[in-house]
C-alpha cells in the first residue's frame, strides 16, 4: 500500500448497516457492519489490494475525544470498495445512545470529512413517540432498566412509574437477607436493604416481612401478626388482648355454660367431719347439669349442700388480673331460715385449698309462702302451673377480680341451717376474663 498517494483521499461511506436487527444489543460482542470507497484525490479508486485501516468513534463531526477505535490489518479493497465490521477486533462498547461519527484512518492520516452515521431501515420505528417493536413475539433481556414510565397493556401514567393492565407473577419463598433470595415483592430506597416486602413463604401463605422477619402472616381463615398492632388509640397486642390509649382491656378467654347437661369439667369436694361448705379433701365425681328454663338456663347442682364446687383454670397468653362472672341460684329459700343462708366464691392456690380467699358471698332474699316460686299450692293457684319442681326461687349476677398472673382455682359454696330437701343452690354462665 502506497499510503502518499491517498494522503489527500477522502472518504465517501455508501452505507453504514446493521448486520442485524438485535446484533448491538443482545450479543456478548456486537458488531456493526460498513462499506467505504476509497479514493484519491483526483477522484479516481485506489489501487485493489489489501490495507490498513483503523477506525474512531466520536460524539462530534470534528475534534473531540474518541469514544471507541480499532485496527484492522488486510482489508481487501477492489475498484475502490471495500467492507468492515466494526468490532471485530476490539468489543464495540460505543453505548449507540447518540449520534456517532465514524473516523478513518489509512496509514496516518485520518481522512476527512468524518461521516455521521446513519439508521438503518428498520430501525426508523424506534424513532419517535409511537415506537413498537418487535411486530409480533415477547421481548427478551437480560436486564432492563426504564429511565421514566413503564407501562404495560395501559396508558402512560402521569404520576406511576409502573402501570400495569393485567396482573403480576412473582416468584415465592423468603425475602433473605439484603433480598439475596430475589423472591416476592421487595422495596428499595430510604436505607432499606430489600428484605421489606410482601413474600409468598409457602403454598396458601402470604407474609409481610420487616428487616428479613415475618411480621404477618396470612393463610385461608387465619391470619397470625407476631408483634402487636395499633391503629390509632386502639392496639391488638400479639397475645390477644385489647388496648385502649394504652390500657389493656378485659379479654373472655373461657366459658362454663353448661348446655346440653355437660359438668365442663367441675368437680365436688366432700366434707371430712361435718359442716357445710367444707373443701379440704380430695376430688370426688362431677355433679351434673340441670335447665332451669327460659332466662335462668343451664347451671350445676351439687347433689347437697355440704359439697364445694371447684375447678381449675389456665388462661392463656399475659396478663396480670383475672375477672370471674357468674350466676349464683338459690332454690328453696323461702322461709324465715333463709336469712342464715350464704353463697360465697372464692379463689385458692390448688385443690386442696390452700391459700384460699373468699371474694364474694350472698345472702338470698328472704321469701313467704306466698311468694315462693318452688311451692306446690302457690304454683297450682297462679299461672306458675308449667314451672317444674326445684326451679330456682332467685339467681344473682356475681363478678370476682383478682391480681393473678398464672393458674388458679374457683371454688363456690352454700352455707344454710337447712337440709338440700328443702334449700338448695346451683352456678352457672361462668366466665373467665383475664387482662
Amino acid at each position: 500500500m502506497k499510503s502518499t498517494s491517498i494522503r489527500l483521499a477522502y472518504l465517501l461511506l455508501l452505507g453504514v448497516c446493521v448486520s442485524a436487527t438485535n446484533t448491538l444489543q443482545a450479543q456478548a460482542n456486537p458488531t456493526l457492519s460498513i462499506q467505504g470507497i476509497l479514493k484519491k484525490s483526483n477522484g479516481v479508486a485506489v489501487d485493489d489490494g489489501t490495507y490498513s485501516l483503523t477506525f474512531k468513534l466520536y460524539t462530534q463531526e470534528t475534534g473531540g475525544s474518541v469514544v471507541w477505535q480499532e485496527t484492522q490489518a488486510g482489508i481487501e479493497v477492489s475498484s475502490g470498495i471495500y467492507n468492515a465490521v466494526l468490532g471485530a477486533v476490539n468489543p464495540l462498547t460505543a453505548a449507540f445512545d447518540q449520534l456517532y461519527y465514524l473516523g478513518v484512518t489509512v496509514g496516518s492520516t485520518e481522512l476527512n470529512p468524518r461521516v455521521l452515521l446513519t439508521s438503518a431501515p428498520y430501525a426508523l420505528s424506534l424513532i419517535g413517540v409511537n415506537n413498537k417493536f418487535p411486530s409480533s413475539g415477547g421481548v427478551v433481556a437480560d436486564s432492563a432498566r426504564i429511565a421514566t414510565n413503564l407501562v404495560v397493556g395501559g396508558n402512560f401514567p402521569t404520576t406511576h412509574s409502573v402501570v400495569a393492565v393485567g396482573g403480576y407473577l412473582a416468584r415465592g419463598g423468603t425475602p433473605g437477607l439484603n433480598g439475596a433470595n430475589n423472591n416476592g415483592y421487595a422495596f428499595d430506597g430510604n436505607s432499606g436493604d430489600k428484605d421489606s416486602g410482601l413474600f409468598s413463604t409457602a403454598d396458601g401463605r402470604v407474609s409481610l416481612y420487616a428487616n428479613n422477619a415475618e411480621v404477618l402472616a396470612a393463610t385461608p381463615g387465619n391470619v397470625t401478626v407476631s408483634g402487636s398492632m395499633n391503629a390509632n388509640s386502639v392496639g391488638i397486642n400479639n397475645n390477644g388482648s385489647l388496648s385502649y390509649n394504652g390500657q389493656n382491656d378485659w379479654r373472655l378467654v373461657e366459658t362454663n355454660y353448661f348446655e346440653g347437661g355437660s359438668n365442663d369439667g367441675w368437680f365436688v369436694s366432700a366434707p371430712t367431719s361435718g359442716g357445710n361448705g367444707a373443701w379440704n379433701n380430695g376430688l370426688i365425681s362431677a355433679a351434673s347439669a340441670v335447665n332451669y328454663g327460659d332466662f335462668a338456663g343451664w347451671a350445676l347442682k351439687p347433689a347437697t349442700n355440704d359439697y364445694v364446687f371447684k375447678k381449675q383454670f389456665s388462661p392463656p397468653g399475659t396478663y396480670n388480673f383475672v375477672k370471674v362472672v357468674f350466676k349464683f341460684f338459690a332454690i328453696g329459700n323461702w322461709d324465715h331460715g333463709d336469712a342464715a343462708s350464704v353463697g360465697f366464691a372464692a379463689f385458692a392456690n390448688n385443690s386442696a385449698g390452700t391459700g384460699i380467699r373468699i371474694a364474694w358471698d350472698w345472702h338470698p332474699q328472704h321469701h313467704s309462702n306466698t311468694h315462693n316460686y318452688n311451692n306446690d299450692a302457690f304454683r297450682t293457684a297462679s299461672s306458675f302451673d308449667n314451672v317444674p319442681d326445684n326451679v330456682s326461687d332467685q339467681w344473682t349476677t356475681g363478678t370476682m377480680i383478682a391480681k393473678r398472673n398464672s393458674s388458679f382455682w374457683l371454688y363456690f359454696g352454700y352455707a344454710n341451717d337447712e337440709g338440700e330437701d328443702n334449700e338448695q343452690f346451683a352456678i352457672g354462665a361462668i366466665e373467665i376474663w383475664v387482662k
